[in-house]
C-alpha cells in the first residue's frame, strides 16, 4: 500500500497494513532544543525518512508567525484582536468586535469568496492547483476551515458570557449573526468541494476539562444541526471529513456519532480511554491527540511508553480505526520525544504480533 492508500484503509475501517501516525515538531519545539531535537530526529529515519541534518537551522530563520509572536497582535477578518504571550503559542481574543448590541446590530460580515473560518482570507484558486499536485503526486488532497469556525467564532465574536445570554434567550440580531457564520461556513465547505479536497477538516473545541462547554441540550439545539449539515455536504460529494474537537466531550459523544465524521480527533486523558473504545471503537476512525497536558511534557519516557501502549492495544484493531496524532511543543524533553517515536514505531503493526 501507498502511505495514501493505507491512511484510506485505516479510516474506512478497511484493514491497513500499518497504523499511520504524525508527530507534529513545532517550531518552538526546535526553539528550545534544537540540535539535542535533531539527534532524536536522526535517530528515527523511519518516522522522518526526509529530514536532513541542519534542516531545523533554517526554520527558525525569519519571523515568527503573527498568530504566535507576543510582541504583535494578530486581528483576524471579523476583527477580532488575538494575542498571545508566549512565542510558539496561539493567543486568546482580547477584543470581541461585536460584544455591544449596537455593534451587533450593525455588523458587515467578510467577503463569502475568501472566506475560510474567519481568521484569514483564503485563496482558493491557488489551493486547486496545490490540490491537483497533490493528487498527480500520490499525496492527501485535504482542505478545511480555520480552526473555531463555528460556535467558537460566535464566543469569539460576543465575549463568552455574552454568547452563553445569546443561546438562552436569542435575540434577532443574534440569530442573524447565527445564520451569517454558518452560511459563510457553507460557502467555505463548496469553495473546497470545488477546489477538489477529498478530505475537509472541520476543527474546533467543545470541551472543557470535565464536560462540554454547552452541554447536551444546547449542544442539540444550536451546534449539531450546523455541524451535520456541513458535514452531509461532503459526502454528498464523496469526499471525507475530520472533525477536530479539544477537552472533554462524552456527555455529548451521542451527538458526533450522528454528526458522523469519517475521522474524529479526540484528546486522550480528557475523555478517557476506555470511555473512547467504548462510544467509538469500530465505529469511526479515531486520530487520537496524544496526553499534551501531563505525559508529554512532565512524564518519564517510560510513562509515554506504558501510555502509548494501553492506548494503541486498547483502541486499535488490525481492521483500522485508528492512527496517533502528537504535537511536540516546548515543553517536551528530547528523551520524552525518543519514547514517543520508539513506541509508535514498535507498536505501529501490533496486530501481526504472534
Amino acid at each position: 500500500m501507498t502511505d495514501y492508500e493505507n491512511w484510506r484503509a485505516t479510516v474506512t475501517l478497511g484493514e491497513p497494513a500499518w497504523m499511520p501516525y504524525n508527530i507534529g515538531l513545532t517550531r518552538s519545539s526546535w526553539a528550545n532544543f534544537g540540535a539535542e531535537q535533531e539527534k532524536v530526529v536522526l535517530s528515527h529515519p523511519e518516522t522522518w525518512p526526509h529530514y536532513q541534518e541542519g534542516q531545523y537551522e533554517r526554520m527558525l530563520e525569519g519571523p515568527w508567525s503573527i498568530k504566535e509572536d507576543p510582541t504583535r497582535d494578530f486581528v483576524d477578518q471579523w476583527g477580532c484582536v488575538w494575542r498571545t504571550t508566549q512565542y510558539g503559542f496561539v493567543g486568546t481574543i482580547v477584543e470581541h468586535p461585536l460584544s455591544s448590541e449596537e455593534a451587533l446590530r450593525t455588523f458587515t460580515p467578510p467577503p463569502a469568496e475568501t472566506y475560510n473560518g474567519g481568521q484569514t482570507p483564503a485563496d482558493f484558486e491557488r489551493a486547486a492547483a496545490h490540490l491537483a499536485r497533490m493528487k498527480r503526486d500520490g499525496g492527501r488532497p485535504m482542505g478545511g476551515l480555520d480552526h473555531g469556525y463555528f460556535l467558537l467564532r460566535l464566543e469569539y465574536l460576543r465575549g463568552f458570557e455574552n454568547l452563553m445570554c445569546d443561546l438562552i434567550e436569542p435575540s434577532d440580531d443574534f440569530m442573524r449573526l447565527y445564520n451569517t457564520v454558518h452560511a459563510l461556513n457553507r460557502a467555505a465547505v463548496q469553495h473546497w468541494i470545488d477546489a477538489g479536497a477529498e478530505l475537509i477538516s472541520l476543527p474546533e473545541d467543545l470541551g472543557g476539562q470535565d464536560r462540554s462547554l454547552i452541554g447536551p441540550t444546547y449542544f442539540r439545539r444550536w451546534a449539531l444541526p450546523c455541524y451535520k449539515e456541513l458535514h452531509e455536504m461532503v459526502h454528498q460529494a464523496g469526499g471525507l471529513t475530520y472533525f477536530h474537537c479539544d477537552g472533554n466531550i462524552m456527555d455529548i459523544s451521542d451527538q458526533i456519532l450522528e454528526i458522523e465524521p469519517d475521522v474524529f480527533n479526540p484528546q486522550d486523558r480528557a475523555n478517557g480511554i476506555d470511555a473512547l473504545a467504548e462510544t467509538f471503537k469500530g465505529r469511526m476512525c479515531l486520530a487520537l491527540d496524544f496526553d499534551r497536558q501531563h505525559a508529554l511534557p512532565f512524564g518519564s519516557p517510560q510513562d509515554i511508553a506504558d501510555l502509548l501502549e494501553y492506548e494503541v492495544r486498547t483502541l486499535g484493531s488490525a481492521n483500522g480505526g485508528l492512527m496517533v496524532q502528537v504535537e511536540i511543543r516546548g515543553d517536551v524533553p528530547p528523551d520524552n520525544l525518543d519514547a514517543v517515536a520508539a513506541s509508535l514505531e514498535r507498536l505501529k503493526t501490533f496486530w501481526f504480533e504472534d
